[in-house]
């Protein structure tokens, strides 16, 4: 009569914990006709049901991820885009305005990089190149105001990302950071990719204005303005796992670091 009542209590500690994949796995007294083993048929039908329903909503929740990425990119006919941006680019040579040419030359680098032919999926190298040039427009637009560096470990180059995941944080550094820095000196933005072992770790770091604790912890969250941030934290805990997302630290009056940690997948 014990023991499978302690292989029960077992079961509904791994429940408790979260671990729906192994709770019930192991083999019960099926042969019981008590109350007992009818307790514990019971018991394993709900968790292969629980289970079931748990991955249901992971996938439909990723679909949903994909279909809102999906609808974003649609908006924008890339071909009219290009057209455009290179007819702006040649008449700017032709007119030698190298500022506009840089300008169009940028943009037409950034949306490319972004659109990524509708696929979700890309290498850390295009979407650092995305990154960069979203970082660039931004620089002309604030009239140089601030600079950036780049430190980047090339073995991570050729590995699978999701789309769209490192410019977000890019623009929030700069326009919730940089833009309303008060510090005496440049602003400054240090993006950072390496390689520790299993894992990909990204950075972007800015000197702006900086934020308290409480923001740092609600900034993830829905009741936050943050929604490129919560985006890319949401799709890449339904992607890779809860062991991996989006961490923030920062001083008032110092800077943010933004930290995002994945877990490497196989390279391209």
């Amino acid at each position: 009569m014990a023991r499978p009542l302690e292989k029960l209590s077992a079961d509904l500690l791994l429940v408790e914990q979260g671990h729906y994949e192994t709770a019930g796995s192991h083999e019960d007294d099926s042969g019981r006709s008590d109350e007992v083993g009818q307790l514990q048929r019971a018991f394993r039908a709900m968790v292969i049901q629980l289970n079931h329903l748990i991955n249901e909503v992971l996938i439909a929740q990723i679909e949903q991820q994909k279909y809102e990425l999906r609808v974003l990119q649609s908006q924008i006919n890339p071909h009219f885009l290009y057209n455009s941006l290179s007819l702006i680019n040649v008449q700017a040579i032709m007119a030698g305005q190298t500022g506009i040419s840089q300008m169009s030359q940028l943009l037409s680098t950034f949306y490319r990089t972004m659109l990524n032919k509708g696929k979700s999926i890309t290498t850390i190298r295009d979407e650092l190149e995305n990154t960069k040039a979203y970082v660039s427009i931004q620089q002309i637009m604030h009239s140089w105001s601030f600079d950036v560096t780049y430190d980047i470990d090339e073995r991570t180059l050729p590995f699978s990302v999701l789309n769209l995941i490192i410019q977000p944080l890019a623009e929030n550094a700069i326009l919730h950071g940089l833009d309303h820095r008060q510090a005496p000196g440049k602003g400054m933005l240090t993006i950072s990719c390496r390689l520790e072992e299993e894992t990909i770790l990204f950075q972007v770091i800015d000197n702006g204005c900086g934020m308290s604790e409480s923001n740092c912890q609600s900034i993830l969250s829905a009741d936050s303005k943050g929604y490129g941030v919560q985006n890319v934290h949401r799709r890449i805990r339904l992607y890779y796992g809860e062991g991996c997302g989006l961490q923030y630290r920062s001083t008032p009056g110092s800077g943010t670091c933004a930290v995002l940690r994945l877990s490497k997948l196989v390279s391209n």
